[in-house]
Order: structure tokens, then sequence, then C-alpha cells
């Protein structure tokens, strides 16, 4: 079971981005909408948790294009480092006289490296799922890339050393035309492929309602809206609007935004309540002024200590608690 570094279908998360429209950009049985970059344009993600010892990151995403146009070399991928060094980028080349395909970038070592894998055509309006292995292995750095499960192109490159991936870029179209969309972004320490974002989002407030502002009114794209304390130690659960995907759950991600004010409380903790019973995060996040990024892997079921199945989802409410 891979733990999530990162889990995002947010507009907030990756800012720039808006919310797309097209029905085919997203599953919207899974997620309500799709983040839609517009062309000659980068959006990145926050800093992503590094994985430590483990020296393995998978991304997962969902992608597509209204328009790859002709004899463009169409980027859509980009993992950097936290200063923005880059590391790796997949563009897709729509270029009808040497066969459509992807062209891949690596950087390791000093050395910089492009390779083509031609001949696979992506058409307009068509959505794929991509996801990339970047490993260490203590000799070798192994680049994976595969799309619908697929493998597309493997590096597999002696080096000294490497980059530590700690953003992901979505977009970088160069034309004037084709609007890109991405959904269910997925960053893990361990396998990827064949995996799938229900996200649930909160509908009312649970048993806990002691922040202030209405939490129907929660939007990704208005900054505006949220839930406020000026005190520690109060809590806030919320209902989530029903899970219907299938019932083998690998992992529940919590994930809250936060901003902290003048004289607001400077830590929080995640929190779910099950059967009348608070079950609160590990981790606690401190909370600095400008807008972080919490996510909490809750690997298996807290009441129970074992895999998460679709039934332990019906009454369970997620929250957090505010600490000074």
């Amino acid at each position: 079971m891979p733990n999530i570094l990162f889990a995002s279908n947010s507009v907030s998360h990756f800012p720039g981005s808006v919310i797309g429209a097209p029905g085919w950009s997203f599953d919207s049985n899974r997620v309500p909408y799709s983040l839609e970059v517009v062309p000659a344009m980068k959006v990145s993600s926050p800093v992503i948790t590094d994985p430590g010892a483990v020296n393995e990151w998978w991304f997962h995403f969902r992608a597509g294009a209204e328009d790859f146009y002709i004899n463009n070399n169409e980027q859509f991928l980009e993992l950097t480092t936290d200063d923005g060094i880059s590391i790796y980028r997949i563009s897709f080349y729509n270029r009808i006289t040497s066969g459509e395909g992807f062209h891949f970038y690596l950087t390791a070592d000093g050395s910089n490296y492009a390779e083509v894998r031609g001949f696979i055509p992506w058409g307009n309006n068509q959505l794929r799922t991509f996801d990339v292995q970047y490993k260490f292995t203590g000799v070798n750095l192994q680049v994976r890339c595969y799309c619908n499960e697929l493998l597309l192109h493997t590096y597999d490159i002696p080096v000294a050393s490497y980059f530590r991936p700690a953003r992901m870029l979505l977009g970088g179209f160069i034309g004037t035309v084709g609007r890109s969309y991405y959904s269910e972004i997925i960053v893990a320490d361990a396998d990827t492929r064949n995996a799938r974002m229900d996200l649930l989002r909160p509908t009312a407030v649970g048993a806990y309602g002691n922040w202030q502002g209405p939490v129907v009114s929660l939007a990704d794209d208005d900054p505006t809206t949220g839930m406020t304390t000026t005190l520690p130690n109060q809590n806030q659960s919320t209902i989530l609007t029903p899970y219907t995907g299938a019932n083998n759950i690998s992992n529940i991600v919590q994930v809250t935004t936060t901003v902290r004010g003048i004289n607001a409380p400077e830590n929080l903790r995640h929190l779910i309540r099950m059967s009348g019973v608070d079950y609160l995060s590990a981790d606690t996040y401190a909370i600095p002024f400008e807008k972080a990024y919490q996510v909490t892997d809750w690997a298996q079921n807290p009441a129970t200590s074992l895999p998460w199945v679709a039934t332990d989802l019906v009454n369970v409410e997620f929250g957090f608690r505010s600490l000074a």
C-alpha cells in the first residue's frame, strides 16, 4: 500500500488553473471538475512531501486537450526541484510528417537526455491516464512513463547524483490555442497504476460546529469562502458526499488548505469521528500566515486498524481541531 504524498483535484492547489467545464475532460462520477490550463502557461503544485529513504515517487494524473496544434511540441507535465530546476518533462508532438508521439526530457547527474516514442496518436478531446515512476536504486535513476497502464518509455541511467522532485507542473502548451485539462492528481511513494480518485466534499456540519462559516458554500475558486476560528481546541466535523466507488479502498486522504490570521491558533490536527469516538491525526500541522496545504493519509481505519472498506464511510465525519 503506497503512502500518499500529495492528492488534489482543486484549482486552489494549482494557482493559475481554472475550473474546466468540458464533460469529456473528467469523470463526473469521481470528481466535480477538471483543472483547465490556458496555452502558454504552466501551473505548479505546492511543495510535495519528500518520501525520505524510499527514494521513489509515482505521479498519477488524467489529462487531455481540446486541440493539439499541428507541428507544435506541446508540454503537459514537468517535475522540478523546490527551487525550480527542471528535472523531467513530457510533451506531445502532433506532427504529421514524422508521426505523432511523445517526447521525454530528463536532467540528471549534469547531463540532459531527450528521447522520442513516436507514432502514438492522442486525439483532441481524449482523456488519458498517466503514471510516472521516478526512482533512485542507489546506482541508477529509473524514470518510467505509463499511459493507460501501458509502458511508453523508460530511462535507466547510472548516476552519481540526482535531483529530488518537489513540484509538479501541469500545462506548458506553446501555441495560442488548445487548452489542456487535468484531474485526479496523486503523488505517492509506490505504484499508482490503476489508481482512481473519488473526491468527497463537505455537505453539512457534523457533530462539531465550533468554527464559523457555512460549509455548503465552500468553493475551490473563491478564497473568500472558508471556516474560521480565533480560539484553540475548537473542533469542526463535516458530513461528506456519499461514497459510490469500489469496495476495496487503498487509502483515505484528508486534505485542508489554511491561512492564519493575526491572534489565531497556530496549529491544527485532522480529525475523524466514528461511532461517537474522535481520532486525531498523528501529525500536528503548523499553520503559517501564507496559504498552506495539509494532507493526512489514513492508511487504515483508525477504529479497526484494518484496511478501509466502503461501508466504513457510511457514518463517518471528517474535520479538524485548532491548537494553540
